[in-house]
């Protein structure tokens, strides 16, 4: 082979190759990225929204309503995502409700969206074998602007929605 034809493919596997390397670091990066949102939402969970969720999770178990609250990680299939990672506050009418036999109750859920890097909640009024409505709320929030008072208020509306909707 020609001596110029062979610096070609050289040329060209070299180019390969960079470009193989800078996507494999720009999908560590990303990765790293993902982590740290992960990791942020859980702080928050873990300082504010379960803490909030136990204050409400008392006082609608001492008028009647049964509780769970819930801390999910992703969970994927070979088909992708099924769902985010997401604390979830379900309720129920009976207080002694078993949460474990039917996961169908209405409930106010922060989830956490690493793509977009921001946390959504969705909101489901619907008891069992009744009307209601079950979709992710217009506001999102960041982990720089998710407080205390906006878990507050999303949890508090949420429950108001819900009890109003049995």
């Amino acid at each position: 082979m020609k001596e110029e034809n062979i610096n070609k493919l050289n040329s060209l596997f070299s180019n390969l190759k960079t470009e193989e390397q800078k996507l494999k670091e720009s999908l560590e990066k990303k990765k790293s990225e993902d982590d740290l949102f992960i990791e942020g939402f859980r702080n928050i969970c873990k300082t504010y929204v379960d803490p909030k969720m136990q204050e409400f999770r008392r006082m609608l178990r001492e008028n009647g309503f049964g509780c769970k609250i819930s801390f999910n990680e992703e969970v994927k299939n070979g088909l992708g995502v099924n769902s985010q990672t997401n604390i979830k506050l379900q309720i129920s009418r009976n207080v002694d409700s078993n949460f474990y036999t039917n996961d169908k109750f209405p409930h106010i859920m922060f989830v956490a969206d690493k793509n977009l890097k921001r946390i959504g909640i969705h909101q489901d009024t619907i008891f069992q074998n009744g009307t209601g409505t079950a979709a992710m709320k217009e506001q999102y929030y960041t982990l720089e602007n998710l407080d205390e008072d906006s878990i507050e208020k999303e949890i508090l509306e949420s429950i108001e929605n819900i009890l109003v909707n049995k």
